[in-house]
């Protein structure tokens, strides 16, 4: 059996990132049968006070699709969308590549909303740890969401280099403002010199007799 014979799974969503998201977890499946359902009790672990909030299983599944891509470390200590952007085999496509890499570079943050559209579909966001401005397009997000609010959320670039959401989008309803946007910047400062650090990192693929095997080391 080869890797390139993985069968996409059946998507109601035709968006080109849902085909190439649907592809990496074929990937992922192929290395490591079963996984995905194995580590669901660790996301609920990791993330117990996310859970709490979370009040539509459509949300639940899309905080912990994005958690599984972008930040579970599997035995090889590397990400899903880490190996897909390393994957050394003719397996995605130039567009597909360009998708990887614009998850790769996600980012995650508390924003605050600047505006939004009367369709409730696009959303003008600021991001309160480096002020920048991002639009993000949607598509499904509950009409929920009001001008003023605060939000931790994951957006990632989309190949029309607009945005989007990924993942569940936690808004906040807090009194003393101030102190809470201190102290969840604070933490999202030592996400990101993490991630940073990730950086340096490699992973090596061995290709022999048809199975795939991977290690990552830390580059030189």
């Amino acid at each position: 059996m080869s890797i390139n014979n993985i069968k996409k799974k059946k998507l109601m969503n035709k968006a080109p990132e849902a085909e190439m998201i649907s592809k990496v977890r074929g990937m992922v499946d192929y290395l490591y049968p079963k996984i995905e359902e194995e580590v669901r009790e660790i996301f609920v672990h990791q993330n117990e006070n996310a859970i709490k909030i979370i009040k539509r299983k459509v949300d639940f599944r899309l905080a912990f699709h994005a958690w599984f891509l972008l930040k579970y470390e599997f035995p090889n200590e590397a990400t899903a969308i880490e190996m897909a952007d390393s994957l050394p085999i003719d397996f995605f496509n130039k567009n597909e590549k360009k998708m990887i890499k614009n998850f790769l570079n996600y980012k995650e943050s508390l924003f605050e909303i600047i505006e939004i559209s009367k369709d409730k579909r696009d959303y003008k966001i600021k991001d309160l740890l480096d002020k920048h401005i991002y639009l993000i397009k949607t598509f499904d997000l509950p009409a929920r969401f009001l001008k003023g609010m605060l939000i931790k959320a994951m957006i990632v670039k989309s190949l029309d280099n607009d945005y989007f959401f990924y993942g569940a989008v936690q808004s906040f309803n807090i009194k003393n403002r101030k102190n809470f946007i201190k102290e969840i910047l604070k933490l999202i400062k030592i996400e990101n010199k993490i991630r940073k650090e990730r950086e340096n990192r490699i992973i090596e693929w061995e290709i022999d007799k048809g199975q795939n095997s991977k290690k990552e080391s830390p580059s030189q």
